[in-house]
This record gives structure tokens, C-alpha cells and sequence, in this order.
């Protein structure tokens, strides 16, 4: 594997144009966002996404609002999936701006120029197919309870989709957190004697083990405690550590865990399984089409 890819140019998102002849604007946020669900917002959430609908305009490529597209008479698939991102960030809370901002940014990731060149030959081998078209990147801190319980989903969301998308692990302690350096050395020596993922689950297990306790680990997966123990005493897998802190920092990362798609950092609050299925179709479509596919 060489670096992470890097999309085409992204084509440029409509100007804010005024269709020619624009639909009336409905009064209710069933009406402004027909096809939509909205279970489970409340009524302020639902005149959040209906404002935002009426306010922003889609990237199907015709310069259309959001709420024009999906009450106009074609079948603009991208609409739908914007109205349908807005309305699971305003579900999770996200309000006026900041929804704004989740969207605008989530979009505008998708630009060449702002994916990051990440460096996955030396990072291997990935979960999954090696195969896989899209490939994500997971920079991470075996001490980080986020990054704990994150792990077991992020992994079953790879595993359960053979062809299509692979995953790296690339080490981020944490310098708040005791033992954070400890832990990434030694998932790197692991990956140094193939054995990374079976020894990168152990120590997520129990990131504080022991050196003693590690080289036991090392020991049940055939490699030698005595070299994992020396490697650590030296401290000389830790610039390597240290590289890739700078890698993710450099390309946006504010904290743990940070995952990125062909380079595309995704940015926002919500890790769920659908979240993480909904921006890997959005990816599988731009490898396809070299951009955004245009609606018929």
C-alpha cells in the first residue's frame, strides 16, 4: 500500500443563484422536507433542519436549495441525502451554525486539496481486504476510553463489509494519559513481528499491563518477550510513534479517535454504524464518478 488516496478536484459547489422559477416555500418542516424522516426530532429540531433546508443549496449541480430540490419534480437523490445528514446532526444536537458548519464542512472534505497524504505502507497489514477501494485510517490511543469502546464497532463495521473498505491503525497517545507511549511502542512491536491485530486487542484489553504481563502476550503468540522487553527499555520504536502524532496533526486531528477515508478526515460528532455507512457510500461515489455523480 502506498499513501492513503487522494480524490480527484472536487467540482465547484452552485453559486447561490436563485432558480428561475422557484417553488413557494411551504410552512411546515413535513412540508419544506417531503420523504424525509423526522421521528424522533423535536418540533424545535424539525424547524431547525426545515430553515437550514430552505437556506442551503444542494450539490446535485443545479442551483436549487436543498428544500427545492426535494419538492421539485425530478428525483434528486443528493438532496435527500443531505436533508438526511442535517437531520441525524440536529437529532445529535447539533444546532443553528453549528449545524451549518457539520454540513458545510462534511462537503467540503471531499475536495482534493484537503485530504491528507497518509502514510499506510509502513502501517500494516489492514483489517480487512487488502483489496478493499476505500481505505480508512484510524489514528487511535489504546489508553483512551473513547478509542475502547469505539474499537469492537468500528472493527465489526470493516469486517462486515469484505471488498469494500479496509482499515489502518496508526498510534496516537495521548500525553495526559500514563502509559499512552508504553502502549503504542508496543503495538508497534507487535506489528514489527506480525503479529499486530491479535496483539493490538490484547493491550486495548488491558492498556496498563506490564511489561511482564506483555511479553506473556508476546509469548502465547510465539514471539519473544525478551525482544519486546529490550524494545521498549530502548525506547526505539518511539520516534516512529512520534511521526505518526505529527502525521495526524498536521492533517487535522484534534483528538482521539480521529478516522480519515482516502485521506478525507471525517469531522464529525457522530461515529455511529450509520453515520460510518453513510459517508462510506458518499466515498465509494466519488471514487466512481471522480466527484459527485450528477442526478438524472
Amino acid at each position: 500500500e502506498g499513501a492513503a488516496g487522494v480524490g480527484p478536484p472536487a467540482p465547484a459547489l452552485p453559486a447561490a443563484a436563485s432558480p428561475a422559477a422557484p417553488l413557494p416555500e411551504p410552512t411546515t418542516p413535513e412540508g419544506t422536507l417531503p420523504g424525509i424522516p423526522l421521528d424522533g426530532l423535536s418540533e424545535a429540531q424539525r424547524q431547525l433542519v426545515a430553515a437550514w433546508a430552505r437556506d442551503t443549496y444542494c450539490y446535485c449541480g443545479v442551483p436549487h436549495t436543498v428544500s427545492q430540490c426535494l419538492r421539485g419534480p425530478g428525483d434528486c437523490l443528493h438532496g435527500k441525502r443531505m436533508a438526511r445528514l442535517a437531520a441525524r446532526l440536529a437529532a445529535g444536537g447539533a444546532k443553528g451554525p453549528e449545524l451549518e458548519r457539520l454540513v458545510t464542512d462534511y462537503y467540503a472534505s471531499f475536495d482534493a486539496p484537503k485530504r491528507a497524504k497518509l502514510d499506510v505502507a509502513d502501517f500494516g497489514p489492514p483489517l480487512g481486504q487488502p483489496t478493499a477501494k476505500v481505505t480508512v485510517v484510524e489514528f487511535s490511543d489504546f489508553t483512551c476510553p473513547y478509542c475502547q469502546r469505539f474499537r469492537p464497532e468500528l472493527e465489526k463495521f470493516v469486517e462486515d463489509r469484505p471488498g469494500r473498505v479496509k482499515l489502518f491503525y496508526k498510534p496516537f497517545p495521548l500525553d495526559s494519559h500514563p502509559g499512552s507511549y508504553e502502549a503504542a511502542q508496543a503495538g508497534e512491536w507487535g506489528r514489527e513481528q506480525g503479529i499486530f491485530w491479535p496483539f493490538h486487542d490484547k493491550i486495548f484489553g488491558a492498556p496498563h499491563a506490564s511489561v511482564d504481563v506483555l511479553g506473556d502476550w508476546a509469548r502465547e503468540l510465539g514471539k519473544d518477550p525478551e525482544g519486546l522487553a529490550a524494545a521498549l527499555a530502548s525506547g526505539r520504536l518511539l520516534a516512529r510513534v512520534k511521526a505518526s502524532q505529527a502525521e495526524a496533526r498536521a492533517a487535522g486531528l484534534r483528538g482521539t479517535p480521529t478516522l480519515f477515508f482516502d485521506g478525507r478526515r471525517l469531522a464529525l460528532p457522530d461515529l455511529s454504524e450509520w453515520m460510518l455507512e453513510f459517508t462510506l457510500q458518499d466515498e465509494e461515489e466519488w471514487l466512481e464518478h471522480g466527484g459527485w455523480a450528477r442526478d438524472e
